[in-house]
């Protein structure tokens, strides 16, 4: 008989419905033909890339050749094979938007409202201090204009065409859908999205010469976002996490929830929300969606190409260290939420630097419509014999543990071998596991 097991984290708030988690894998649909419907695949180790002096990672950017990385006040140059060079001081905070247009690379602190430019080719930093320049909370680019949304305000305003150093008063406009402030500006396909605490607008640019940008018709979304840095696009879509903490995926006006109930209960119990991040990586075939709650201690990844979410932790943290990330040098670089350190995401690879990935997953409760079940023997296929030669995972093994009781309560852990390099016959199996009306 086969069990089910589990394809996605769902653990409902009551545990005997599901107790699903995975951890640091995730579900791969397979084809009609393959010996298995769905396959778990570990999510991607971290190899070191660079190290930067100071930390945290803030943002990171591709401009031209090379990746502009903000870490700690600090902003840098790193080349494709991990060469830094310090650019600069901003104002020290928290993750900070920012946004390219080939040449100049603008800054913004939400935390001060100040904006910074880099220059791609000279590499200088530069405050922004036009007199017509309003303290900032976010900014995009779109079609040459720096677009900012205006803190703590309806507004957003322009700088010059390709100058974000230069501004004009009258370059400003409100949305005024609804009556809450904008949150963040954001491009989304070559339309300027308008993300409130309660409310969303579509602006496009027209090309009128007293204004470029004017409201598309039918343009306004009942759904804010509840975390600034949650907002990011893929492909002309929005994905982020609504005013009333549930995730959302939009490319018109109409959102489409994407979390499920069970993802709700754990995010409404979350003390705060408003410092969620967020960005999007693709990686053989799979686009993923990764929001990190600091506050919260959680990372949750919904996957594009199945529908389904998982949970990332790093060892010690509580939350993945991969805390943002950008395509570069022929892979996904990382930036890290604690530590001044750049890492590629690499599939191949079992750590985390020097860290061991913990990956756990925690099936479906099977049970026989009230009948007793006596467990005489459960097998588990992995692939086998690919451990490494010497060291740490020389002989690897897994873990299994069982619930009777929802998943409350647990066995202790019975373990059984994966097989040394090259021993791809190998079979894991546990016996004599006694009897169950329900087991997790």
């Amino acid at each position: 008989m086969r069990l089910p097991f589990a394809l996605q984290s769902y653990t409902h708030r009551s545990l005997p419905i599901s107790a699903q988690r995975l951890i640091n894998v995730f579900a791969e649909a397979q084809p009609a033909e393959a010996k298995t419907r769905a396959a778990l695949l570990h999510t991607p180790g971290l190899r070191d890339f660079a190290t930067l002096p100071l930390a945290p990672v803030r943002g990171l950017h591709v401009m031209g050749a090379d990746l502009f990385v903000v870490s700690g006040p600090a902003v840098y140059r790193v080349t494709a094979t991990g060469s830094v060079t310090a650019l600069g001081i901003i104002a020290d905070g928290g993750p900070v938007s920012l946004d390219s247009d080939g040449e100049s690379l603008c800054i913004v602190v939400p935390e001060t409202g100040q904006a910074f430019v880099v220059a791609r080719v000279a590499g200088t930093v530069t405050q922004v201090s036009d007199a017509d320049y309003q303290l900032a909370s976010s900014v995009c680019v779109i079609d040459g204009y720096f677009v900012f949304a205006k803190q703590n305000s309806t507004e957003f305003f322009l700088s010059a065409l390709n100058d974000p150093l230069a501004f004009n008063a009258l370059d400003f406009a409100s949305a005024e859908g609804a009556p809450d402030n904008i949150t963040v500006a954001a491009r989304v396909g070559r339309d300027l999205w308008l993300f409130g605490d309660r409310s969303t607008e579509i602006w496009s640019n027209v090309g009128a010469t007293d204004f470029p940008f004017l409201r598309v018709s039918g343009g306004f979304v009942s759904r804010g976002t509840a975390a600034r840095f949650s907002v990011t696009s893929r492909l002309g879509t929005a994905i982020w996490l609504g005013d009333d903490r549930v995730a959302y995926t939009a490319a018109g006006v109409s959102p489409q929830r994407i979390s499920t109930h069970a993802i709700e209960q754990a995010w409404g119990g979350y003390e705060r929300v408003d410092d969620a991040v967020a960005y999007i990586y693709e990686q053989d075939g799979h686009a993923f969606y990764v929001i990190t709650f600091p506050s919260a201690g959680d990372t949750w990844c919904f996957d594009f190409a199945t529908g389904a979410w998982h949970e990332r932790e790093s060892e010690g943290l509580g939350v993945w260290r991969a805390v943002t990330g950008v395509p570069f040098a022929g892979g996904v670089i990382a930036g890290d939420v604690a530590q001044g350190k750049l890492w590629l995401l690499d599939p191949t690879h079992g750590w985390e630097g020097t860290a061991p990935i913990i990956r756990v997953a925690t099936g479906t409760g099977f049970h026989a419509e009230g009948k007793k079940v006596f467990f005489t023997r459960i097998a588990a296929e992995f692939e086998t014999g690919v451990g490494l030669v010497t060291g740490q995972g020389a002989a690897p093994v897994a873990w299994l543990a069982w619930s009777d009781d929802g998943g409350r309560t647990w066995s202790n852990d019975a373990s059984a071998s994966l097989g040394a390099i090259g021993g791809y016959h190998a079979r894991l199996e546990w016996r004599r596991l006694g009897a169950a009306r329900h087991r997790v």
